[in-house]
């Protein structure tokens, strides 16, 4: 014990020192904390009453875990949570210890943690989950992560470790997680008809997912989805029949994928079915996810692009968009994958006619511009963000809205510049 407090200790006035310093202390804090205790992890999680539910995946781990977090805490749960996004296990560890009180335990009913799809292999079996959810798997930082089949691997060792897992039955690879596990261990979600072209896949790539046959033995159905500009309206079946109809603030299919997924999650936690829409309609996108914020009097709405899977969701969003500025800021640093071929996967081809003037920033602004001469689309190019941003809001004309589709890093500086003087953490909440 006295080895995880003074752990706790140093870790925590390390957090201190760093936002002091402006550094943030999503990750220090459990960095130092773990060289101490390498265990901290594990005794820190074991002391939360209801479980810890972990989200993974390669899209949508952070929108369905702030919509499971939103309808937990609407139904009168305290819950842990790491908002900022820092899924390593550094960052698991930071939150716990912000959360446990000088005794060593954490205050709260249960945790709901993203995890990195990598990360889970090792830090998954040190939570023990009650509750597993798995988004999808698409190609995502192939330098990093490998092929689908090592992503799958990775999670599979958590699966093997948690209680119940929520799986995606729209995508064979997460389906197949399932294999070999006691049927009443294994709950699904899926969509309905041509739908599942919104869900990100690698299938979707050169193809609608239509022909695909529907999953009829699917917990929850996505059976309805339709566009309100910035948000969308949605049809979930339960289990039971019964159907909710939620009106959600961020956009997409995709996203509608998500509130499946964490509607799911709700029920098996045992809230009640009443209890999901208005906490899902409650709750805002996540930075970069959908967000809009005002920025010199223009609308600005950011939507975060990894892979071309999700690139081609954020696609068909533009292609369906009233015309006007739209930013793509590629940048190349560690956090978002050395290498930038995927741009070449995404349908770009898609956004010829979409009537948007594009502009490309970032430190891999000439590839993105490239990308889309390849396409039939001119483009202006600025590799500063904060030039590049200035200039696409001059151009929107009144009431027009300015998409930004930036990779992770270029996301974060973003952060900075729209909301100069506020932390990632009330961004994210």
């Amino acid at each position: 014990m006295f080895r995880l407090l003074f752990a706790m200790f140093l870790g925590r006035s390390a957090g201190r020192l760093s936002r002091l310093f402006g550094r943030g202390g999503s990750a220090i804090p459990g960095l130092i904390a773990e060289k101490i205790d390498p265990r901290v992890i594990e005794k820190l999680a074991s002391t939360i009453g209801q479980g810890v539910v972990v989200v993974t995946g390669t899209n949508g781990k952070t929108t369905t875990t702030k919509m499971l977090v939103r309808v937990l805490e609407s139904a009168g749960h305290s819950v842990v949570t790491n908002p900022t996004g820092s899924n390593l296990a550094r960052g698991v560890a930071t939150t716990l210890m912000e959360t446990a009180s000088w005794r060593g335990r954490v205050v709260a009913d249960l945790a709901v943690f993203e995890i990195d799809e990598a990360a889970v292999r090792k830090v998954g079996p040190r939570l023990s989950p009650r509750l597993l959810v798995v988004t999808n798997l698409a190609r995502d930082q192939l330098d990093r992560f490998g092929e689908l089949a090592t992503t799958a691997g990775h999670i599979r060792v958590a699966v093997e470790v948690s209680e119940t897992v929520v799986l995606n039955a729209d995508d064979p690879m997460v389906t197949a997680l399932g294999d070999g596990r006691d049927p009443g261990s294994v709950r699904l979600f899926a969509a309905v008809g041509e739908i599942r072209a919104g869900m990100p896949s690698d299938s979707n790539l050169y193809a609608d997912g239509r022909g695909r046959v529907d999953s009829p033995a699917a917990d929850v159905l996505l059976e309805r989805v339709v566009s309100t500009g910035d948000g969308q309206e949605i049809t979930l079946r339960l289990p039971a029949g019964e159907r909710l109809d939620v009106t959600l603030q961020v956009p997409g299919a995709y996203n509608g994928y998500n509130a499946a997924a964490a509607a799911l999650a709700a029920l098996i936690l045992d809230v009640e079915p009443g209890a999901i829409p208005a906490a899902l309609e409650s709750m805002p996108p996540a930075f970069g996810r959908g967000q809009v914020v005002e920025f010199s009097g223009k609308r600005v709405k950011i939507l975060l692009v990894k892979n071309p899977a999700g690139f081609n969701q954020v696609i068909r969003l533009l292609a369906g968009a009233d015309p006007g500025p739209v930013l793509v800021a590629i940048n190349d640093l560690d956090a978002d994958g050395r290498d930038v071929s995927w741009l070449w996967d995404a349908r770009v081809e898609d956004l010829d006619q979409s009537g948007h003037a594009f502009g490309t920033s970032g430190i891999r602004a000439a590839d993105m511009a490239l990308r889309l001469k390849y396409a039939g689309i001119d483009s202006w190019s600025d590799t500063d963000l904060k030039a590049a941003l200035d200039r696409a809001v001059a151009a929107a004309g009144p009431g027009a809205t300015v998409h930004i589709v930036p990779t992770y890093t270029a996301m974060m500086r973003l952060l900075e510049i729209l909301n100069p003087g506020r932390s990632a953490r009330e961004v994210w909440t």
